[in-house]
C-alpha cells in the first residue's frame, strides 16, 4: 500500500489555513489532480457525506468522491476517497507554529483489482505528487 506524508509551514494563521483546506471548493486551486469540486460543498465537510469531485483522467475515468470520516474543527480532516479503483485515505492536519501553521497531508493508497499490479509505480509517484500538492497549498494560501 503506497503511503506518503508531507508537511509545509504556511505563513498564515492556522485558522485561515484550516478554513481553506476544509472547503473542498478550494481543492482544485492547489491539488492539481482535482479538476473540479461541488460548488455547493459545505465549508467544513460533514462526516459521512460524499462529495463528488472530478479528477484528471485515470484509466478512462474522471469521477470520484471524497467522504469525510473524521473532522476535528480547526485541526484535522480524514477523507476516504473513491476514484477509478483507487481508494485513498487522505488526512489533513493543521497545527499552529511560530509564524503560521504547519499543514500535513498524509495519503494511504489502497489499490483494488488489477490496479494492485501498479503498486510499485504508485509507491514512487504518490510521495512526489503529495509534495507538489503541499507546496502548491503554501503558495496559494500565502498569496491570498
Amino acid at each position: 500500500m503506497p503511503r506518503s506524508s508531507e508537511s509545509v509551514v504556511v505563513n498564515k494563521p492556522a485558522g485561515d489555513v484550516f478554513a481553506f483546506v476544509a472547503d473542498l471548493r478550494n481543492e482544485p486551486q492547489w491539488h492539481v489532480d482535482i479538476t473540479s469540486a461541488p460548488p455547493d460543498a459545505d465549508p467544513v465537510p460533514v462526516v459521512g457525506k460524499p462529495y463528488h469531485v472530478k479528477f484528471t483522467p485515470f484509466m478512462g475515468r474522471t469521477d470520484g468522491t471524497f467522504t469525510a470520516e473524521e473532522v476535528v474543527p480547526g485541526s484535522k480532516i480524514v477523507y476516504r476517497g473513491e476514484m477509478a479503483g483507487i481508494r485513498p485515505q487522505i488526512t489533513y492536519v493543521v497545527e499552529p507554529v511560530d509564524g503560521g501553521a504547519r499543514f500535513t497531508r498524509s495519503v494511504d493508497l489502497h489499490l483494488t483489482g488489477a490496479l494492485r499490479l501498479m503498486t510499485p509505480v504508485m509507491a514512487l509517484m504518490v510521495p512526489r505528487r503529495n509534495k507538489v500538492f503541499v507546496q502548491n497549498l503554501k503558495r496559494v494560501v500565502e498569496s491570498r
